[in-house]
């Protein structure tokens, strides 16, 4: 029974999940939206070493 009550509070999780809008290369842009919305902004680095 919990395996399944489990499996249904996950199914309906993943009915309800969004993906991440990302704001490639335009910072002012990302940072104003942030701010509309009230949300933090993240922000993704990488290096290829």
């Amino acid at each position: 029974m919990k395996r399944l009550a489990l499996l249904a509070v996950l199914a309906v999780t993943a009915l309800h999940a969004r993906a991440v809008p990302f704001i490639e290369d335009n910072y002012t842009k990302a940072l104003a939206q942030a701010k509309t919305k009230n949300v933090p902004v993240f922000v993704e680095a990488w290096a290829p070493w």
